[in-house]
């Protein structure tokens, strides 16, 4: 039984050690860290000392592309997709956007570039953190919009079917963004593993709409995954802890029993309230009774640190995510 939570927000090595050990003393057996673009280009080695220091406090560690190219989860900025803005996803109306292209090559083998200087930090699992096509609210526009007819897909698209990509979103060009989003995650996978690491894969908790994958099974069956997880933060959707959060612990444990792999869950540790508590341990629960063994929360401190993410009182609500969570790994 595990316990993680993820970390971002400092690289100062004394002050991250400290919190290292704080957690290893409360419990926890796993850290998430981010590592940005920005991480990449000035922290490089810093990164690998803040492995080693979580390694020493006795925590497995993950390593997350904080919004990389603005196609992973994260509140981070891409230099990759503001330096080249060729490679951003092209909405519907025509307009550019700072998220990059999953099927453009150029984002290809830069994703590749930060897989190698993730894996060279020592950590021990390169997490795929909430792949997704563009997001066009992210950059201040209407949810409506979709992305990508760059000319890329556009190719792509036309000579898969035989004409060219529509401006709607018909059931070809959802199968077409459904089938490019797969084959980038897989992409992603293939590259880790090559690289004799281990990835996580953690989806967005959708299977519908214009964000959600369909067919789940088709990234848990991916060659060379080792963990297979989502992150049903139910508060941040509007929907009922215990509703939500069990209905894809059950279908994250089904599906990575059946294809071998390691089964993830994230808990929602972010713009919480005390009044949530019991949303806490109930959504805890119920993604222990589904089978989840690996079980983690966003994020540290419950992002007291972190303005746009904290509640009024994220010490009180990480109390009750520590008690919650800990409970099992203490026993």
């Amino acid at each position: 039984m595990t316990a993680g939570v993820a970390y971002f927000g400092s690289r100062i090595l004394r002050h991250v050690a400290a919190d290292m050990e704080a957690l290893a003393a409360r419990g926890f057996t796993g850290v998430l860290h981010t590592f940005t673009e920005n991480d990449l280009a000035y922290y490089r080695d810093t990164m690998a000392k803040i492995v080693e220091a979580s390694h020493d406090a006795g925590l497995e560690v993950q390593i997350a592309p904080w919004g990389v190219c603005q196609m992973f989860g994260g509140e981070a900025e891409s230099r990759f997709t503001s330096w080249h803005p060729e490679v951003g996803q092209v909405l519907e109306t025509g307009r550019c956007t700072p998220s990059g292209c999953p099927n453009d090559e150029r984002v290809r083998a830069f994703l590749r570039e930060w897989i190698d200087a993730a894996i060279d930090t020592g950590a021990d699992r390169i997490f795929c953190d909430e792949p997704h096509w563009v997001h066009p609210e992210h950059f201040g526009l209407d949810s409506k919009h979709w992305g990508c007819r760059c000319a890329t897909c556009r190719a792509l698209f036309a000579e898969r079917f035989g004409h060219d990509m529509p401006a709607e979103l018909t059931d070809e060009v959802l199968a077409f963004r459904e089938d490019g989003l797969v084959d980038f995650v897989g992409a992603f996978v293939a590259y880790v593993a090559a690289r004799g690491a281990d990835a996580t894969v953690c989806l967005l908790p959708l299977t519908g709409g214009v964000h959600g994958i369909s067919d789940w099974s088709r990234v848990a069956a991916l060659p060379g995954l080792h963990t297979f997880g989502t992150d049903p933060y139910w508060k941040a959707f509007g929907e009922p802890a215990e509703a939500m959060v069990g209905e894809y612990a059950r279908r994250v444990v089904a599906l990575a029993r059946a294809h071998g792999v390691r089964a993830q869950l994230w808990i929602q540790g972010f713009r919480l309230e005390p009044s949530d508590a019991d949303d806490i341990r109930t959504a805890v629960r119920v993604a222990r009774d589904a089978g989840i063994e690996d079980l983690w929360t966003w994020g540290f401190e419950a992002c007291g640190h972190m303005s746009a993410l904290a509640g009024s009182d994220p010490a009180a609500v990480w109390d009750v995510l520590c008690d919650a969570l800990l409970a099992e790994v203490r026993a």
